[in-house]
């Protein structure tokens, strides 16, 4: 998962742009995913301030998932936008941190945005993953799914 870190040790105050691509291999990575396969495109423009970054992330593309209808796999097409703050310091009880806060130590030159990434196309899907269509589900399904219907 190296290859969604960031190395911020020899940036200049500044923004900077690091395009990341997801693919099978990425959600491989990750036990029990919903997710059986993805082509997608993240962006993380770092803006780098002197005691604080800025972290703009963009996602854009496709995942394949289970059908709700007829559990045939269905691509579902998604896009997320979202922003995280990156401190210096350690989190304890006296601060307030939740996912768009992170806290790293001063010695630390490296952020993975593999888990944010994953997250953030998790809850980015929608809560129905259905085929556009009826026609296009597993017809077999259908057929047991509408005998087992009450009206």
């Amino acid at each position: 998962m190296s290859k969604y870190d960031v190395i911020f040790s020899g940036l200049s105050i500044g923004k900077h742009e690091f395009v990341f691509e997801i693919d099978d291999k990425f959600f491989e990575q990750f036990d029990y995913s919903e997710i059986k396969h993805g082509n997608l495109s993240a962006t993380i423009e770092l803006n780098r301030l002197s005691t604080s970054m800025i972290a703009k992330i963009t996602i854009k593309g496709n995942v394949v998932t289970v059908c709700d209808r007829c559990l045939d796999d269905v691509t579902v097409g998604m896009e997320y936008e979202g922003a995280m703050l990156i401190k210096y310091g350690e989190s304890d009880e006296n601060t307030d941190s939740d996912d768009e806060i992170i806290y790293i130590n001063r010695g630390e030159d490296t952020i993975n945005f593999a888990q944010y990434i994953y997250d953030s196309i998790g809850i980015s899907l929608p809560v129905q993953r259905l085929h556009p269509d009826e026609s296009q589900c597993n017809e077999e399904m259908i057929k047991i799914l509408k005998k087992l219907t009450v009206n």
